[in-house]
């Protein structure tokens, strides 16, 4: 099935790819499959935090087998920085990338994103979706010098069908719904699957092959067919207890991302409303994950693909007052990064703190390729067999200053001088700043100012 707009699978010269007729050309080399979600949470650390279940059953049993890293962090919080990050190998520093408006390939030629490397060493590299910025496909000729079969575009979730009976659930940008299950192919997601499952249904290349999959979950409007919004009573969301004894603001970031009064009198409602929103985008996104992921098994693939899923940023859910990315705080800093690998059906989670920018290299390493030349990220591989990671700090930058995980600690320290500082092991949602003279933050400064240099940053 093919959405409104959506290309046809193709090698890059117009042609179908051939059908697997039940069997693939098996090579030692393996198979990977990338798969991306949008300002996802690391949604395991608000499995019940709301009072209400976040239902993800399709990541949970990939985690079950899979190897989970627990403090993955991204090294931008906002979409076009993060990717131009996590694809390049490289640190916003080194791209100077910090926002939207600057186009990865203004910065970095096609050739130094990592995948291209793969295509280089014989991989056959599909494209899928969101993985770089954008929900339209790269320009065609910067497409062209990473991908070999040809763009394919898929519907943005902001231009359903003006025919489907929309419902409005309210919250967070309305909280659109569709309620005809005829309407379930106008999604991104839904396109963006059924793309991805034709790809593994079909390929059957001598090559070994490369597929990402970008899914627009859950990224706002935060739209889905009426059931998954159904799913959530949104009657049952309560903050966090916690959440009553406020937060520390620093007045610079109080300037630069403002906090609203979600949780006053009168707007408890749309709180809730927005977090079932939320949770409802990322139940969406989980469905199509599992289609995918039941194509992957059943095809000739499954025993020879590695499959790694991650996400660019996370997202305030009403903490700090916020409901938006773009802080240096943990809830938008960490971020799902799951590797799922046929030769090591085992679950296990990592605590060690890793970067997003280590993607790339993790990658390589596994596929025997050499690393990325001035790449600050490390292959996870030694983690994955059981290796703990040398103590490391590891960075988030952004416009208004740099934050790093070091530790059990996250210190951030802003554009004019200020800091804030937390223990993350007894302080989850930063609320209680340890300051200057506590006997931990002279070593995680100095931590924070090594890694800055080793980063690119001045």
């Amino acid at each position: 099935m093919t959405g409104r707009g959506q290309r046809a699978e193709g090698d890059g010269a117009g042609r179908r790819l051939p059908a697997t007729r039940g069997r693939a050309r098996m090579t030692t080399r393996k198979n990977v499959v990338l798969i991306s979600f949008d300002d996802a949470v690391s949604y395991w650390h608000y499995r019940s935090v709301f009072g209400v279940p976040l239902q993800t059953p399709n990541l949970d049993r990939i985690c079950a087998e899979a190897t989970v890293f627990d403090a993955a962090y991204c090294q931008a919080p906002i979409c076009g920085p993060s990717r131009a990050s996590f694809m390049s190998g490289k640190a916003p520093p080194q791209t100077g990338i910090y926002d939207n408006t600057v186009d990865v390939f203004d910065r970095v030629a096609p050739e130094d994103i990592w995948t291209r490397r793969l295509r280089d060493a014989g991989w056959f590299c599909s494209s899928g979706g969101k993985v770089h910025h954008g929900y339209t496909p790269l320009k065609r000729r910067h497409h062209g010098r990473i991908y070999s079969d040809r763009q394919k575009r898929f519907d943005a979730d902001t231009s359903l069908p003006p025919e489907a009976d929309l419902v409005k659930f309210g919250g967070h940008r309305g909280g659109k719904a569709t309620a005809d299950p005829a309407h379930d192919a106008s999604y991104y997601d839904h396109q963006v699957a059924d793309s991805a499952i034709e790809f593994l249904t079909t390929y059957d290349g001598d090559a070994p092959f490369y597929r990402e999959v970008g899914f627009y979950s859950p990224h706002g409007p935060h739209y889905t067919p009426a059931r998954f919004k159904e799913m959530y009573d949104e009657a049952a969301f309560v903050p966090p207890a916690d959440w009553d004894a406020g937060w520390p603001e620093d007045l610079f970031i109080r300037e630069r991302v403002p906090p609203r009064d979600l949780l006053e009198e009168g707007r408890a409602k749309w709180w809730r409303k927005s977090v079932r929103n939320y949770f409802s985008a990322m139940t969406h996104g989980d469905y199509h994950l599992g289609r995918v992921w039941e194509a992957l098994m059943a095809s000739p693939h499954a025993d020879n693909t590695l499959v790694l899923i991650v996400a660019d940023h996370g997202f305030h859910l009403g903490d700090r007052n916020r409901f938006s990315k773009f802080t240096l705080f943990d809830q938008v800093g960490r971020v799902p990064f799951i590797l799922w690998d046929p030769a090591r059906r085992q679950g296990q989670r990592v605590s060690d703190p890793v970067a997003l920018l280590d993607l790339g290299p993790t990658v390589l390493d596994h596929l025997g390729l050499s690393p990325i030349e001035g790449s600050p990220g490390r292959s996870l591989r030694p983690l994955c067999d059981g290796a703990r990671a040398p103590e490391r700090a590891v960075p988030t930058f952004s416009n208004d200053g740099i934050a790093v995980r070091h530790g059990r600690y996250r210190l951030i320290r802003y554009a004019d001088g200020s800091t804030q500082f937390f223990d993350l092991e007894t302080d989850f949602w930063q609320q209680r700043d340890l300051g200057q003279g506590h006997p931990d933050y002279a070593a995680t400064l100095a931590a924070l100012e090594r890694t800055a240099h080793e980063h690119g940053a001045a």
